[in-house]
């Protein structure tokens, strides 16, 4: 017998896949209220929180607004907050690979979203003095801090209850 050789070469075999990363989570409906209130919530700093007018002869001489921030320097914080809350919830995926023994993202983001909530309420309630010649009030601004925040933190809230039910559920079942 002869051997023949064909004229097509034989093509090799594909290599073993390689470990793929894991697949990302994605964001979900809670995850999109949270990142969308922490926009809103970086925009109201910015919206007139405070207006005032000065009174001269018991005529308006001037009228005008300050925002969160020029108003107490303290909701800077929030900002901070807000900015770490969007890059934890962007990053989360890669956070929950990190080795060593870290707060959740979840937990990142109830905690800098219950804090931004208590600094908004405290900024809003420590409306600045009026005097007498010159009256001091609310204006919006603060109302949708204190609401987009309030979001946030119910909205992170029930992503980490949800996912820690779901982890008891794994560790209950021996999985």
């Amino acid at each position: 017998m002869t051997s023949q050789t064909s004229p097509y070469p034989q093509v090799p075999p594909p290599p073993p896949p390689a470990a793929t990363p894991p697949a990302t989570r994605g964001w979900s409906g809670s995850d999109l209220v949270i990142g969308g209130a922490l926009i809103v919530l970086l925009i109201a700093l910015f919206l007139p929180w405070f207006s005032g007018t000065v009174r001269i002869f018991r005529t308006a001489a001037a009228t005008g607004s300050v925002d969160g921030a020029q108003a107490h320097g303290y909701l800077w914080v929030v900002f901070v907050l807000a900015i770490v809350a969007l890059i934890v919830l962007v990053a989360r995926d890669a956070i929950d690979r990190l080795p060593g023994n870290l707060p959740s993202p979840e937990q990142v983001l109830v905690g800098a979203t219950g804090l931004a909530l208590l600094l908004n309420i405290l900024g809003l309630a420590q409306k600045p003095s009026s005097g007498a010649a010159f009256s001091v009030g609310w204006s919006y601004g603060g109302f949708v801090a204190v609401l987009a925040a309030l979001v946030a933190l119910f909205a992170a809230s029930g992503t980490a209850a949800r996912l820690a039910q779901a982890r008891l559920r794994h560790h209950g079942t021996g999985a």
